[in-house]
């Protein structure tokens, strides 16, 4: 068993202590009822990883996004912590080639959840082989540049109005923000709509689009990009 993972041992990064963790880690509940004489299934293992995860990537949030709000902050976690992302980054490191599944789903190929649901377990086998300072290596290392990430899921582009809001609020009232928006040209089928958000009677950013709604959204996107 030992020489078997040892070429995955080497892409997570961590050789194991007590390689039945992994193994564990990797071991369908399926495969596991269809036999019971080859160890336990990774479903507990899963529900450990999924706890070190959400406490590492909010410590890393925290301290890469100094100024954000709460509710923006819980916005981006979700993000990265959520099954979908987490299948992906089991894909990266080849997990799902490795899992051992029940017949139902080796004919599949094995499920999106199975591959997130491995991840988590690999977590928290991780943590128990060697402790919270290698389970936060191992997820920091697997997750790369967390800017880079948000970037290619492209969170920032999502409710600009809304975390323009959550900037401004907590300093200046919920009613302080106002935006203007003004027909500024094209043919009937293409007009272009101009927009700007201003905080009292300083603006904070302009933007143009094709509709009103889409104009105030790219004036918010703008005010944010300056730091607001």
């Amino acid at each position: 068993m030992n020489a078997s993972l040892a070429p995955l041992q080497a892409r997570l990064g961590h050789m194991f202590r007590d390689p039945t963790l992994l193994l564990q880690a990797l071991t369908h509940p399926g495969y596991a009822n269809e036999h019971p004489d080859d160890g336990d299934h990774y479903q507990r293992l899963e529900f450990l990883g999924d706890a070190v995860i959400q406490f590492i990537v909010t410590a890393a949030l925290f301290a890469l996004r100094p100024h954000e709000r709460e509710g923006e902050l819980s916005r981006l976690r979700v993000a990265l912590t959520n099954g979908v992302f987490l299948a992906g980054l089991a894909r990266e490191l080849d997990l799902p080639a490795h899992l051992r599944l029940c017949t139902a789903e080796r004919k599949t190929g094995g499920s999106p959840t199975a591959a997130g649901d491995a991840y988590e377990a690999v977590i928290g086998a991780i943590f128990l082989d060697a402790g919270l300072p290698a389970a936060e290596a191992f997820i920091l290392r697997s997750y790369g540049g967390l800017e880079e990430r948000l970037a290619s899921l492209k969170i920032d582009d999502a409710n600009p109005k809304g975390r323009l809001q959550e900037r401004v609020q907590p300093l200046h009232g919920t009613g302080a923000l106002r935006y203007e928006t003004v027909q500024s040209g094209g043919a009937d089928h293409a007009k272009e709509y101009t927009a700007t958000v201003w905080l009292a009677d300083r603006p904070l950013g302009t933007g143009r689009s094709t509709s009103k709604k889409l104009a105030e959204e790219a004036a918010a996107r703008a005010a944010l990009a300056s730091g607001m």
